[in-house]
């Protein structure tokens, strides 16, 4: 006897189990999402940091071999333009006969500052001690002036503060005014924005003092001359 084979009647998707499987794949695409961005947004922090703290280090770098060579015919200053920016001095500017450094600081726009270098360009030697206070308002106050070629450095400064100390003495002045001599240690203080505590630089600019020198000749004779270098001592 014939049994008759019996066809199941296939059998698809309900609309509600189409919905419930695309409410969970939604669920996974946007769990998956916010790891990776999270992952990104990290790796992009991390990223940024490490940057600006190459930046930091690359600055300190800049500075300490600028102002510890100073020449004996050159001179620092700070200097602030009382703009109403908020701080305390706008930077430093040094240098010589072939033109002068200015380190300064600038509002960005959100609050924060931008620590930028200027070349300022000198036109024959340096003025005595009261002309120096004439290129400042010719040079440094204008933010726009083309000639003093801006270059960005650090962006995103919370806060920044110059320092300078005499020889000999272990008072900190707030600002450097004497372009007829050099301080003997210069501090920059600085916070970057999300860092927790300030960056602190010290740089020891050393006195050039003249020292004599005597040769004997073999006649007899002796002939003194003077020569200036800069005398090591051990820093403070």
């Amino acid at each position: 006897m014939l049994i008759p084979a019996r066809f199941s009647k296939a059998r698809g998707f309900t609309l509600l189990e189409m919905m419930i499987t695309l409410a969970i794949f939604i669920l996974l695409c946007a769990a998956i999402f916010g790891i990776v961005s999270g992952v990104l947004k990290g790796s992009s922090g991390l990223m940024d940091n490490q940057n600006r703290q190459d930046q930091i280090t690359g600055l300190d770098a800049y500075l300490k071999n600028k102002l510890t060579r100073l020449p004996a015919q050159s001179f620092l200053m700070s200097y602030r333009r009382g703009t109403g920016d908020g701080l305390n001095q706008n930077g430093i500017v040094f240098g010589g006969n072939g033109g002068l450094v200015a380190i300064d600081a600038t509002p960005q726009g959100n609050g924060h500052y931008v620590l930028r270098r200027g070349l300022v360009p000198l036109n024959g030697t340096i003025p005595s001690t009261g002309g120096i206070i004439g290129i400042l308002p010719d040079g440094l106050t204008t933010d726009e002036d083309p000639s003093l070629n801006w270059i960005p450095l650090i962006q995103d400064v919370k806060t920044i503060e110059w320092k300078f100390q005499e020889p000999n003495d272990p008072q900190w002045e707030d600002s450097w005014k004497n372009a007829s001599a050099k301080p003997n240690l210069v501090e920059l203080t600085i916070q970057l924005a999300g860092d927790l505590q300030p960056t602190v630089m010290d740089f020891w600019i050393p006195p050039i003092v003249p020292v004599t020198l005597t040769m004997s000749q073999q006649s007899g004779t002796t002939q003194t001359g003077t020569l200036t270098s800069p005398v090591v001592h051990a820093s403070q």
